[in-house]
């Protein structure tokens, strides 16, 4: 008798709900594809206001292997077997020479949202029917990400950008070359976006793009305790998901999806995190043209002649939790505020940037009307997240983790960035005006002629 390594908690006794037996029958498709769970008590556990997770009901030690998942049972184009129903290989290999322009990852993302709606198409005959039926896969399935969101939930968000990074032209694009390359009639437009979901809230980068059994059942947050990892003894064979701290007995096991703000959560993986510590908002260039159109001209210039490997000039700026304000934005303020005079001295336009990053970023010195400047940004900014009225509203409760309070959170952290972005600024940069510094480099040169004279002196 082959001894239960993942079992569910139930007496035998107990009469098991419709969740249960897929949870019991997946555990038995576990055993049968070869995932071993390495002897630790692990459980899948439902709760009302949490889809399945895993706990543990005994401690793990840092360093352990939680399980181990063969390559084999993973679901992805490699195991799926989508060639046959590639349209034509000629129209394959002309599409991929075109697409250079796609984003990275676009033909693999193609790749396994054809895999999963092979494997759904065949129902209970598919390899991997006990396991997709844990995911979220029956019709009608709600999702919270926002491509589920309609207009007036949009509207909660402004101004967070995360809404302006749907991209719902890129999905329909994806879509509709998905049906020019394969064979797949029955994909329709519900069902794209259902996979899509379940790809971005499920899958890992591992033999590409796919999904790992097991590993996505884990829920995910910054304050994570676990991580995938490839196995060091066969890493031809498995994938394994390793403890990376101590983990305590009825711990839940956590994963991170990756160093995202509450925005990226809710975009991509319809959830927030109250305690976020990766959480950032953002500065628009145009909010810093919307101040003095003149800026754009100088922004302009800089842009032409900018030769350095790391961009300058971005569309949106990003202003951190605990560090503020990113160190380009408070480079091109320093440009923009001191040019007039710089230009006036003779300076070009690549003397007056590598001037500027030599003084920001070496001696973290900015001038009073930059520190001016950015504050005008700041607060311009946060004006208009003021005219959103979820920014001030209390609530009880998580409220069920409705769109509105996820919102609402989304708000609130990004506009605690922006209100923290001063402080943290006057913490990180000296005030001081370019004819300040001018003075100082005209006594330090004073003062190195000065030393040069002494030694000249010492050797005679």
């Amino acid at each position: 008798m082959k001894k239960k390594l993942f079992n569910l908690n139930h007496k035998l006794t107990h009469r098991m709900s419709s969740n249960e037996i897929v949870n019991e029958k997946f555990l038995e498709w576990c055993e049968k594809v070869g995932i071993d769970f390495n002897n630790n008590s692990i459980v899948i556990k439902e709760t009302a206001d949490k889809n399945r997770h895993l706990i543990t009901e005994k401690f793990i030690p840092n360093g352990t292997i939680l399980f181990k998942v063969p390559y084999s049972a993973m679901l992805n184009p490699i195991t799926s077997e989508i060639k046959s129903l590639l349209k034509d290989l000629k129209n394959v290999a002309a599409e991929s020479s075109d697409s250079e322009d796609e984003e990275d990852g676009t033909d693999l993302w193609k790749e396994l949202v054809v895999s999963i709606h092979k494997e759904l198409q065949k129902g209970e005959a598919s390899n991997w029917y006990p396991y997709l039926s844990i995911l979220p896969t029956a019709k009608g399935q709600k999702f919270d990400n926002l491509y589920y969101w309609n207009d007036a939930e949009l509207e909660y968000l402004k101004p967070a950008k995360c809404v302006e990074r749907i991209g719902n032209d890129k999905v329909q694009l994806m879509f509709e070359q998905i049906h020019d390359l394969y064979n797949v009639p029955d994909l329709t437009k519900e069902e794209f976006l259902k996979i899509s979901s379940i790809i971005m809230s499920y899958s890992f980068d591992v033999n590409g793009k796919s999904l790992v059994p097991v590993s996505d059942l884990l829920n995910a947050s910054w304050n994570y305790n676990s991580v995938l990892e490839v196995d060091d003894e066969d890493e031809d064979q498995f994938i394994c998901m390793v403890a990376k701290k101590d983990i305590q007995e009825g711990e839940e096991l956590i994963n991170i999806y990756g160093n995202h703000p509450n925005g990226e959560l809710l975009r991509m993986y319809g959830y927030v995190e109250d305690d976020n510590e990766n959480e950032f908002a953002e500065v628009d260039l145009d909010t810093l043209i919307e101040l003095d159109e003149k800026n754009a001209t100088i922004i302009e210039k800089i842009d032409d002649c900018y030769d350095m490997e790391d961009p300058l000039i971005m569309q949106t700026f990003d202003v951190y939790k605990d560090e503020g304000i990113v160190s380009e934005l408070v480079v091109l303020c320093e440009i923009i505020s001191n040019y007039n005079d710089d230009v006036k001295k003779g300076l070009k336009d690549k003397q007056i940037i590598k001037k500027t990053i030599e003084k920001v970023i070496k001696n973290h010195q900015i001038g009073s009307e930059t520190k001016a400047l950015l504050k005008k940004l700041i607060d311009l900014t946060m004006e208009k997240y003021q005219t959103n009225p979820l920014l001030t509203k209390k609530y009880q409760s998580k409220q069920g983790y409705s769109k509105e309070y996820m919102a609402s959170v989304v708000l609130k952290t990004e506009y605690d960035c922006l209100a923290k972005a001063m402080d943290i600024l006057d913490k990180e940069y000296e005030i001081i005006d370019n004819k300040e510094l001018e003075k100082l480099e005209r006594k330090k040169r004073r003062l190195d002629k000065k030393e040069d004279r002494m030694a000249k002196r010492s050797k005679r």
